[in-house]
């Protein structure tokens, strides 16, 4: 019997890419009102993304303290460490606010309405969405981020913590996501049930196949609906 549905995040519920573009702006904008004399360009700040990853690889999964330490470092020649640290703060905040400001696809926040009220809901996601500042609360009873549990999907942790949360068997959990290797191969391989959004550009090839697949969000409901028949 399923209890819980999980979903992914960025691309199954909105797609992240204009989010993020557009969240980098007005971080850009904001530094540079704070500090005229800096220019925040993310290209240029790969060797300092390098360094950082080399000293410590696990800023590769907390997404918020990997920016806010780059920011940080590339205002370094402009501001003494206290200001440096206090306006990477100020930075995150701003990119944060603009992070979760998306638009979802069209019938998403109904598809979830409409499943709150049979199964109990919760977010899995790799990135720094909060459902809290996405308004997501109301829908889901949980949420977890890579940074929280220590490892990005494909690892199994996500899962995981979300099993331990609901105290629910894998059989009774589907998972929803639009990437084959770290949506559906890493929830099959905990035992879940899955559901392939299966995204508008040609995906990569999985191991494993999903229980079902959709190419609308709008469908979920039906291919739960199928999961449950079974």
């Amino acid at each position: 019997m399923i209890k819980v549905i999980a979903f992914d995040l960025d691309d199954t519920l909105w797609e992240v890419g204009p989010v993020i573009r557009r969240a980098e702006s007005i971080l850009a904008h904001w530094l540079e009102k704070e500090v005229p004399e800096y220019r925040y360009e993310p290209a240029k700040l790969m060797p300092i993304r390098e360094t950082l990853l080399r000293e410590d690889p696990t800023l590769g999964h907390r997404l918020t303290a990997f920016r806010q330490r780059l920011i940080e470092i590339s205002l370094a020649p402009h501001l003494d460490q206290e200001s440096a640290a206090s306006c990477a703060e100020g930075a995150m905040e701003i990119f944060l606010t603009a992070r979760n400001d998306v638009e979802f696809f069209e019938g998403a926040l109904e598809t979830l309405r409409e499943l709150t009220g049979s199964f109990q809901l919760g977010a899995l996601t790799n990135g720094s969405a909060d459902i809290n500042r996405l308004g997501l609360n109301s829908c889901f009873s949980f949420a977890f981020s890579a940074e929280q549990v220590g490892a990005p999907k494909p690892a199994p942790d996500l899962f995981q913590a979300a099993l331990a949360h609901t105290g629910c068997e894998p059989a009774q959990m589907v998972y929803v996501g639009d990437d084959v290797i770290k949506d559906v191969d890493a929830a099959n391989q905990v035992g879940l049930h899955t559901v392939w959004l299966r995204p508008k550009s040609k995906p990569v090839e999985g191991e494993s196949s999903p229980d079902e697949i959709i190419n609308d969000i709008r469908e979920l409901p039906g291919a739960i609906k199928k999961l449950v028949g079974r």
